[in-house]
């Protein structure tokens, strides 16, 4: 058994350096030497493609900078917000209670709390993305296959169950179901709002007469959705290339030791 742990922690470690590693510095090698593309430009290349009949089976890697626009703003479930897009999770948290014997061989109970997820939901709406060349907008299908979608937390909030009246999210809750362990419930939202700015990499295609971004069919390039700026993105793609590099060597080394330990 220890010589299978060691073997697993060495693959571990291989995989982070010559797989997670190379993967990660492609992404950043992607942001920082593509250049920025406005949608003006992206409409002017695909009447282009039109003119020449190749306008619906055209597809181009692109990256863009502009703001969410949306005509159907949705409410969030637990902070009642107005946002463009919102993914929500709903957890209970219960207490648990553990017997064990202390050191002293008496028998005495531990207490604790454990969360179960009850709902995970987002939002089935794609969204429009615009920029300062045009009125024109793209949409982003970020509720497609493989869209990497960085946005922030703007709530997490546990409410004990006494206190969960002021929100109408729980209003057709039925009580009795979740049991008197029931301490309370653990909200959170993820949300992009309106008007916000967004960096995207992705696959620009047309649907119909609307330009769509996503995901590219070369598996090996990325399709980004954030909130975050470029410069933001290509630090943090740094820093996790060098952890796969780091964490990578040094599983491997727990692995080499641990093997001829068990040798």
């Amino acid at each position: 058994m220890e010589v299978l742990v060691s073997l697993l922690l060495i693959i571990g470690g291989l995989v982070a350096i010559f797989y997670i590693r190379p993967k990660t510095k492609d992404n950043v090698m992607e942001m920082q030497y593509m250049q920025t593309k406005t949608i003006h430009e992206l409409n002017d290349m695909f009447q282009q493609m039109d003119a020449t009949g190749l306008g619906n089976n055209y597809r181009e890697f692109v990256e863009l900078k502009g703001t969410v626009v949306s005509d159907n703003l949705i409410e969030t479930p637990f902070s009642n917000r107005k946002v463009a897009y919102c993914a929500s999770e709903l957890l209970q948290v219960t207490e648990t209670q553990e017997q064990y014997r202390d050191s002293d061989g008496h028998l005495r109970t531990r207490c604790g709390k454990q969360e179960n997820r009850i709902s995970n939901e987002q939002s089935s709406q794609d969204i429009a993305m615009t920029d300062d060349s045009t009125n024109e907008s793209v949409v982003l299908e970020i509720n497609g296959t493989g869209c990497k979608l960085d946005i922030p937390k703007t709530f997490d909030r546990f409410e004990p169950k006494g206190n969960l009246g002021s929100y109408r999210y729980f209003n057709s809750f039925s009580w009795s179901r979740f049991g008197a362990e029931t301490l309370g419930f653990r909200m959170t939202e993820e949300t992009i709002d309106a008007n916000q700015s967004l960096y995207v990499i992705g696959e620009a295609f047309k649907v119909g007469n609307i330009i769509h971004i996503g995901k590219p069919q070369d598996n090996k390039k990325p399709f980004i959705v954030t909130t975050k700026s470029e410069e933001d993105m290509i630090n943090k793609s740094k820093q996790n290339e060098l952890m796969a590099l780091v964490g990578g060597i040094v599983v491997i080394l727990i692995g080499i030791v641990s093997l001829i330990k068990g040798i």
